[in-house]
């Protein structure tokens, strides 16, 4: 069985701040766009699925 490694939060924020630095960057120098990234990283409102015993939560399931 491989070992696994100690997760770190530390060694994590600074990868999400790295990776944050170089989309904006990329933004910046015009590489991609706003969308695209937001896209890439999740944005969007693609395959949600709102269910609950409510009216208002059935009314706002549907408009998706």
């Amino acid at each position: 069985m491989k070992s696994e490694e100690q997760f770190s939060f530390e060694q994590r924020a600074a990868e999400k701040a790295a990776a944050r630095a170089k989309d904006e960057r990329d933004i910046r120098s015009g590489v991609v766009s706003a969308a695209q990234v937001a896209h890439e990283n999740g944005g969007g409102r693609h395959k949600i699925e709102l269910l609950g015993p409510s009216a208002r939560m059935q009314k706002l399931a549907s408009q998706y």
